[in-house]
């Protein structure tokens, strides 16, 4: 009698450019753990051929996709179907593509750094849903937030941005999501806004740390921070990490964030979760590797 062999199925990872991505060793991490016959690669899209791209991927018989830039906002408007996270943002980093050809997008980023805020806070005797938290930025990276944050009880949302205009705009759609919010300039103490006493969590959703350009926020929020979070990870602390003078305060980078989304992105693929702390140790050496060989 001839043993029964599971086929196996394919996922990748699309953008430009794609060679750094950290997604296929997570993925096959996960994979490994749990016994599953499942194959992820990067894919390199040109940048104007997202869709054509998909399409080839679909006719290939691919099961799913995590998409990263340029193609967040382009991987929405393809989709069929919406998740709330992926409809608030406007944008998608996971697709799930069933048998009849539909397109399902969903956003885990937000979610991803949910799940690591609230690790990390339970090492200080707190939950999430008990803080409020303060997002330096309004772009992509923060809108792709919002919705996990309402989703996760976050007492109260604050949205800091050079450009007021948008910092105001994001806090009000998070308002619209029954979101408690309020938008200012970088400088913007916390005493300008009618926030509550609850402890608050800085997030960096800016791109100063790729840049070198650390924004310069009122010190009144570091006496009130329990935890400061970059969302963009490397083997060494960020600028953003760095420039926090309050050495008592926790600082962390956005690693466990890329693990905790992409455990995300496995459970709306194939339905199981994975250890992802297991891997998220496993990616840290190997970042700490990669930065050693450069």
């Amino acid at each position: 009698m001839t043993a029964s062999i599971c086929p196996v199925e394919r996922y990748v990872v699309i953008g430009n450019p794609i060679a750094h991505s950290m997604s296929p060793a997570i993925h096959t991490d996960f994979a490994a753990q749990l016994g599953l016959p499942l194959q992820y690669e990067r894919m390199l899209a040109p940048l104007d051929g997202f869709a054509q791209t998909v399409a080839a991927l679909k006719a290939a018989g691919v099961k799913g996709a995590n998409v990263t830039v340029p193609f967040k906002l382009e991987a929405c408007l393809l989709a069929d179907a919406l998740s709330p996270a992926a409809q608030f943002a406007q944008a998608a980093n996971t697709l799930k593509f069933l048998p009849e050809g539909t397109v399902l997008a969903d956003n885990t980023d937000g979610g991803g750094l949910c799940r690591d805020l609230d690790r990390q806070l339970r090492t200080l005797g707190l939950r999430l849903n008990q803080c409020q938290i303060l997002m330096v930025g309004a772009g992509g990276a923060a809108s792709g937030c919002v919705a996990a944050f309402q989703s996760a009880g976050v007492q109260h949302l604050t949205v800091l941005n050079r450009t007021v205009t948008k910092a105001r705009g994001l806090a009000q759609r998070a308002e619209a999501i029954d979101l408690p919010a309020a938008g200012g300039g970088l400088d913007t103490p916390p005493s300008h806004f009618d926030v509550p006493g609850a402890p608050v969590v800085v997030v960096n959703a800016s791109s100063s740390s790729l840049k070198g350009d650390v924004p310069v926020l009122h010190p009144d929020w570091f006496e009130r921070a329990v935890l400061v979070y970059d969302m963009m990870y490397a083997a060494q602390p960020t600028p953003f990490m760095r420039s926090i003078r309050n050495v008592e305060t926790p600082c962390s980078d956005g690693l466990g964030m890329l693990v905790l989304q992409a455990q995300l992105a496995f459970e709306v693929w194939t339905g199981q979760s994975p250890n992802a702390l297991e891997t998220l140790i496993k990616v840290r050496q190997l970042l700490l590797a990669k930065s050693k060989k450069q």
